[in-house]
């Protein structure tokens, strides 16, 4: 087992839309010296008044992350472009992965901005939403006729999924508010799904995209306005225990 081997606290940033499987080609960001880097990192230390492990990287995606070992040594790992932000800056990424204080937040979200427009990014890769035995595009117009009025605006299609591989969990949907993209695991594509788990599965990822605004976090919760929204669904109950029923099929996809 690693030495650091909590689940970390991540910032990720909206990305630029894209469309379909294309991609936004990256640019080439100002270079940034070690020495930036080397003093981003005492800086920091000195802010959160320990001494910490800091890597200067160039993820396009992930700007900020962290983890404390069990020992309770901190590490960090940050986009490069920070180095080169102001004192104020430096001083905001400190006290958020200090407290998760959310003006620290918005001002390092405020400096990101600046540059993430030259990150670049390659859009989910996806699959047409027309599959082998379930039509994606019909599903979505039918919940979002019966359930949101028709207001939904996004895009639909199957995930490239990697079948052969045991697996202990598996994310049947996933919502891109950065992309308006739902898709679905295609261990849903198979003759034996019942329609109303597919059309519940896209529903759940529908009210995420209606209630859960998009605000920079990693990680989603699910509020408890959305779980009653959720359970109000008539498909709800009986999905959850088609699901659990066949569990270790989609597992075993």
């Amino acid at each position: 087992m690693p030495l650091l081997e909590l689940v970390p606290v991540q910032l990720s940033l909206p990305l630029p839309e894209a469309m379909g499987t294309a991609s936004v080609d990256a640019v080439p960001l100002p270079w940034v010296s070690d020495g930036a880097i080397h003093r981003l990192h005492h800086r920091l230390a000195d802010q959160l008044g320990e001494p910490i492990d800091l890597v200067g990287t160039d993820n396009r995606r992930t700007l900020l992350s962290w983890k404390r070992s069990h020992s309770g040594f901190l590490s960090v790992r940050v986009q490069k472009q920070f180095a080169l932000a102001e004192f104020s800056v430096h001083r905001a990424l400190a006290t958020y992965i200090r407290s998760g204080d959310p003006d620290a937040r918005r001002a390092v979200n405020a400096y990101a901005n600046a540059f993430q427009p030259l990150l670049g990014a390659r859009a989910p890769r996806y699959s047409h939403p027309l599959g082998q035995h379930h039509d994606l595009r019909a599903v979505l117009r039918q919940q979002n006729r019966q359930h949101f009025d028709g207001a939904f605006r996004g895009r639909i299609g199957w995930s490239r999924g990697t079948p052969g591989r045991v697996r202990r969990t598996v994310r049947l949907g996933s919502w891109s508010q950065e992309h308006r993209l739902i898709r679905v695991h295609p261990v849903l594509d198979v003759a034996d799904v019942p329609g109303f788990v597919v059309g519940f599965i896209v529903f759940h990822e529908m009210l995420h995209a209606t209630m859960d605004p998009f605000d920079g976090a990693r990680t989603r919760t699910h509020s408890d306005a959305f779980r009653q929204r959720e359970a109000a669904h008539p498909d709800a109950a009986r999905t959850e225990a088609w699901i659990g029923d066949n569990l270790d099929a989609l597992l075993s996809y």
